[in-house]
């Protein structure tokens, strides 16, 4: 029962990705053709991003109190329908600029808890030993979807235009749905039997925002984490631009070029499980955090479409050792009955300087050109992570975790101690 429901996820979480690869592409070439403005790209992914951070704040409790695969199911629909609206409009010839901002919103909105809710569900279908390796598994095989996914969304986009893209997205939400009806029935949830009031809503809101109080080392990789959200999006959200003004490119070497980054990424994967367990993490991820804000930084001032693939390439080798390693440690670390909001949370700190990312990537790229903008997005996290290695607050997170968690779960047990009694 336990391995169906992890593989099932495992499938909804891969389609889901592949799908988005091929949206996001075709949704920020539409906006370019439409305007040929840098701000109205940077625009559209603002108007996904901040959408997002509201519902993963204030939507956080959900997660624990619905049934997760139900909800995910439910908004998977919902985006669904988001990309029906420029896909139908661009069909009947009547596709508008605010019909791709519209759908940008309704997507942000409902990502906000997908992935949240998903990573929520791994812990109690994979068991504490293979925690790690589960996480490196889901991650590898999205690297497997992005790897997949630009390379022919780039392609379909260059031959017959952005729209069959979308049609190919709104396929994978509609295929990820069926997995998601199809997996064993869930546990019911806690929290979902205690009858609605706005102060225990927001009280379980707040118990999301209490595991970085009592991990403040956590709370500071969720910041860093968000410093290189911040970087990532700034490079992707100018992408286009870069293709077509510094290589003077078509869409299918867009295409390449986020097959290259997911295909690094997929080797940083299979190093990660091959290493297994990891002690030394804290320099570990820092070096991986620096490494890339230096990649990054160099491919804005070498502009080659072979240093191009190589950058990406080895950029996406390093990102693991950062994100594979924090989905472990909050996997470890936070109880089963506060997955959903915490994760949530997690989200929301690390997305929170992404809506700024993408705005102010096109406003800077307007102003100096998208070979600056490289540069200022790579120097970055490069500097963030050097001086995150004097902090004294990140050495507990080497060694051997196993207080920790002990030490979570009797906070949690307080909690819902107090709970009862009130």
């Amino acid at each position: 029962m336990l391995k169906r429901s992890y593989f099932g996820l495992l499938s909804t979480i891969s389609l889901s990705t592949f799908g988005d690869t091929f949206g996001l592409l075709a949704m920020e070439w539409m906006v370019y053709e439409l305007t040929g403005s840098k701000l109205a790209m940077g625009a559209l992914v603002l108007c996904s991003g901040i959408p997002e951070l509201l519902i993963r704040l204030l939507g956080s409790p959900l997660s624990d109190r619905l049934n997760r695969v139900h909800l995910m199911a439910f908004l998977a629909a919902i985006r669904l329908l988001a990309i029906a609206l420029p896909l139908g409009m661009g069909l009947a010839g009547q596709l508008q600029l605010w019909h791709l901002f519209a759908a940008a919103a309704l997507s942000g909105a409902c990502s906000a808890l997908f992935l949240p809710t998903a990573m929520a569900i791994v812990p109690g279908v994979a068991g504490e030993r293979k925690l790690m390796r589960a996480f490196a598994v889901i991650d590898g095989c999205k690297g497997a979807a992005a790897l997949l996914g630009p390379a022919l969304a780039g392609v379909l986009t260059a031959s017959s235009g952005a729209l069959p893209a979308l049609g190919i997205n709104a396929l994978c939400y509609a295929a990820a749905i069926a997995t998601l009806l199809y997996l064993p029935k869930p546990a019911k949830p806690r929290e979902a039997a205690a009858s609605f009031s706005v102060p225990a809503y927001l009280r379980e809101i707040a118990e999301g925002l209490s595991f970085y109080k009592q991990f403040p080392a956590m709370l500071i990789i969720m910041i860093l984490a968000s410093v290189s959200n911040l970087s990532s999006v700034a490079v992707w959200t100018m992408m286009v631009p870069y293709v077509r003004e510094v290589l003077h490119r078509d869409a299918s070497v867009l295409g390449a070029l986020s097959t290259a980054s997911a295909l690094g990424y997929l080797t940083g994967i299979s190093i990660v499980s091959l290493i297994g367990e990891i002690t030394h993490r804290r320099l570990v991820m820092l070096g991986s955090l620096g490494g890339m804000g230096i990649i990054i930084a160099l491919w804005g001032l070498i502009p080659s479409y072979p240093f191009a693939l190589t950058a990406v390439f080895t950029a996406g080798v390093l990102g693991p050792f950062f994100g594979s390693l924090s989905s472990s440690l909050h996997g470890r670390l936070v109880p089963g009955n506060l997955q959903g909001r915490v994760n949530s949370i997690r989200f929301l700190i690390g997305g929170s300087l992404q809506p700024i990312g993408a705005f102010a990537s096109g406003a800077v790229a307007e102003a100096y050109g998208v070979s600056t903008l490289f540069l200022a997005a790579g120097l970055l996290p490069a500097v963030c992570a050097g001086l995150a290695t004097l902090l004294p607050v990140l050495r507990p997170l080497d060694g051997v975790l196993s207080a920790l968690p002990a030490e979570t779960r009797q906070a949690s047990s307080t909690t819902m101690l107090v709970k009862q009694a009130k």
